[in-house]
């Protein structure tokens, strides 16, 4: 999908078949040109801190063991023995050295070495040789604590996968000093509902707000804006910047300005303000930080995007209104990765992230955020989003599905390119608009065009 100006191609190259939401057989396609051929984040360093400490996670459509063995090394193992394809693991977490499988006792080293065969030399050939039996063992990468894998040997190294995205990720990181870590066990909910509806909602969609969200402002969460709500006062409003990348990967961010501000160029840096955060941590957070990635994190009130194909990450601050009466304006980062179990159903698994260097108070209070609006049990974004979610799943999966399109052309041609906007890729001011979402379906596209390889 490219930009195009005549409506004829508009029409062409920025709409979905539906049966891309719906049909088992374009998932099938999507696990061998998609999945396989990506990036997929696993989980977070800080969740494995020991030797034998593993999780339990999915890849696509397999179940995978990431470990971290005896030498603090980490691996992600194909979650089924070499011999009769038992599950090995069936706990979701823990620790362990060696892997037994229930049935036959085919024994696992936690780097996937096959190391234990009952009766191996009564029973078994002498020329048997276990190391061709070893667990297949993914491509694993971290980069700043985030554990991502691949089964595909041929696709580039994950710093370069991410292409102009890390950028962004840096300053995130680095706005708090850089040291993060997950606070709490990771959330997991089932919705009814295609993966890459709830993906490309994180991509960049800011048009549903006032609709779907209505309840949250008619509850004075946000005020009048999402600017005002939060700090309060009404003369100010949210600029929002999207950014797409050739990979697929989008941010979303929205600058509190003041009222009729059509760029950021207005911001006083000389004074960085870092919404959700203690007022007393905001010089050491403006010394660790570039000069650039100041400009980026400053008056930044929310930002979320993806990382292609199904990680995605939130970062908002919200105040006593889901809080205590005394709480002060708190943020929270949750990232999460939306697993397809069927073309119709998704496993969502959710961490929050917070500053190692933030107090266990604030830590407890960004958490609690996190699960009152952000998680299945809470009160503000996800049971709105589910309910839409699985609507969108019922219309479409009728006998006319082959009949009807999904459109993606909101903010065609109408943002204004972002020229003082300090990151890299293709950033616009724009507030309502699907220039994210028409990355991220770019690359999708490219992918499930290409022949198999």
């Amino acid at each position: 999908m490219t930009e195009a100006p005549e409506w004829e191609s508009v029409q062409r190259r920025y709409r979905i078949d539906r049966r891309a939401y719906v049909d088992d057989d374009v998932l099938d396609r999507e696990y061998r040109r998609v999945f396989r051929r990506s990036w997929q984040l696993l989980g977070f360093a800080s969740e494995l801190p020991d030797p034998g400490d593993y999780v339990v996670r999915r890849m696509g459509n397999d179940g995978v063991i990431v470990t971290r063995d005896e030498h603090g090394e980490f691996h992600v193992l194909l979650n089924s023995c070499s011999h009769r394809g038992t599950q090995l693991c069936r706990a979701t977490f823990g620790n362990a050295a060696h892997y037994r499988c229930s049935y036959h006792g085919w024994t696992f080293a936690n780097d996937g070495r096959l190391v234990g065969v009952p009766g191996i030399r009564a029973s078994y050939p002498r020329d048997f040789r276990k190391e061709c039996y070893d667990l297949p063992s993914a491509r694993v990468e971290c980069y700043r604590g985030f554990v991502f894998a691949t089964w595909d040997t041929g696709i580039p190294e994950l710093a370069d996968y991410l292409g102009d995205f890390r950028w962004y990720l840096d300053a995130m990181l680095d706005l708090a000093g850089g040291e993060w870590e997950v606070y709490g066990p990771p959330q997991r909910s089932v919705m009814t509902g295609n993966w890459k509806v709830v993906t490309d909602n994180f991509a960049g969609d800011g048009y549903h707000m006032q609709t779907t969200h209505q309840s949250a402002f008619d509850m004075g969460i946000y005020g009048d804006t999402l600017a005002g709500g939060t700090l309060g006062r009404g003369a100010l409003d949210l600029l929002a910047v999207n950014m797409g990348t050739d990979e697929g990967h989008t941010l979303r961010a929205g600058y509190v300005v003041t009222k009729g501000e059509e760029s950021l160029a207005g911001r006083d840096l000389s004074h960085p303000v870092y919404i959700g955060y203690p007022r007393e941590v905001w010089d050491a957070f403006s010394a660790a930080q570039t000069p650039e990635q100041i400009r980026f994190n400053s008056h930044c009130e929310v930002a979320h995007g993806v990382v292609f194909p199904n990680a995605a990450f939130l970062s908002v601050s919200h105040d006593n209104a889901i809080g205590r009466p005394s709480d002060p304006l708190t943020r929270y980062v949750v990232w999460r990765v939306h697993n397809p179990i069927d073309a119709r159903h998704t496993e969502c698994t959710y961490w929050t992230l917070v500053p190692k260097a933030m107090s266990e108070e604030w830590k407890q209070r960004s958490y609690a955020y996190q699960a009152r609006s952000q998680s299945a049990g809470g009160i503000l974004f996800e049971m709105d989003d589910f309910e839409n979610f699985s609507r969108i799943d019922a219309a479409m999966g009728g006998d006319h599905v082959d009949s009807a399109l999904t459109d993606f052309t909101l903010g065609l041609g109408l943002g204004a390119t972002a020229a003082d906007f300090p990151g890299p890729g293709s950033a616009q001011y724009i507030t309502l608009s699907e220039h994210n979402q028409r990355a991220f379906y770019r690359r999708w596209s490219d992918l499930m065009g290409d022949e198999e390889r």
